[in-house]
């Protein structure tokens, strides 16, 4: 019998040391699962800030395309206004010459009535040349 009794007082005392690894365990159990948790937000937190980052950035390019085109389409309107200007003026100057082409013609028609027939038919020739 006191082989009995000393034998469940061992497995008293261990049942006790058992219990007791079990508590720590699952209080360092709890903490680590805390501390997890708490590194789990921190990555969701920076995810997130990463992914507000990368829009940010995204945003900007955007942008700076948009600003790009928007320059490259009032340059190529400015070359286009400077090209149509230069057009009109060449047009005015061409229309200019043929004004005095045609006061210089009038004019000589006069000279060749005054001049008589055989000088009539000279300015003709010349005329028709220079047109």
């Amino acid at each position: 019998m006191a082989d009995a009794a000393e034998e469940a007082k061992q497995k008293e005392a261990l049942n006790g040391q058992l219990k007791e690894y079990i508590a720590e365990w699952r209080k360092t159990r709890e903490k680590e699962e805390e501390e997890l948790k708490k590194l789990k937000e921190k990555q969701a937190k920076r995810k997130e800030i990463r992914a507000e980052q990368e829009k940010k950035l995204n945003q900007a390019k955007k942008e700076e395309e948009e600003k790009l085109k928007q320059e490259e389409n009032e340059k190529k309107a400015k070359e286009a206004e400077e090209k149509k200007k230069k057009l009109e003026e060449a047009e005015a100057a061409r229309k200019e010459m043929l004004d005095a082409q045609k006061a210089g013609a009038g004019a000589e028609k006069k000279k060749s009535v005054a001049g008589g027939a055989g000088n009539d038919a000279r300015k003709e020739m010349s005329k028709t040349k220079e047109q």
